[in-house]
């Protein structure tokens, strides 16, 4: 049965078009979280920011994070981890083509021909997950 839920709740998570919450440490040792676009490929989950992005240099400084994938309304269900988070910057336009296309489909909009605009400023965030919680209150919020 786990292996069932495991599987759905990877298709879920696949499938969603939620953003991602990663929470990382700041220098002064304050913890923050920023959403993100996401896709996960082979195992990994791959975001896409501005290489002058705070966050870039953060986890540069320290690349262990934390993540969330979940949904906002009942019945919750998600999945959330720890992760260390490798900057990759020729990647930055690749993975933001795809999260686009994921995210926006092919349809052309104000926010698309601004990203467009702007993909040679775009590094990937690539998460090797170290840890994985799946969960799934629908059964308890039943009637929700």
């Amino acid at each position: 049965m786990q292996q069932v839920e495991t599987i759905q709740m990877d298709q879920f998570i696949s499938d969603s078009k939620i953003p991602i919450r990663i929470a990382f440490v700041k220098p002064d040792g304050t913890p923050s979280i920023i959403s993100l676009w996401y896709e996960r490929i082979n195992g990994k989950i791959y975001c896409a920011t501005k290489r002058t992005a705070k966050i870039v240099a953060y986890l540069q400084n320290n690349p262990k994070c934390g993540f969330e994938i979940a949904t906002d309304k009942p019945p919750y269900k998600g999945t959330r981890g720890t992760g260390n988070v490798k900057i990759i910057e020729n990647q930055g336009q690749e993975i933001l083509k795809i999260l686009m296309k994921k995210y926006l489909g092919n349809k052309e909009s104000t926010l698309s021909k601004y990203l467009n605009s702007n993909l040679e400023t775009e590094v990937a965030l690539e998460i090797t997950p170290q840890n994985i919680f799946n969960y799934d209150y629908s059964k308890r919020m039943k009637g929700v």
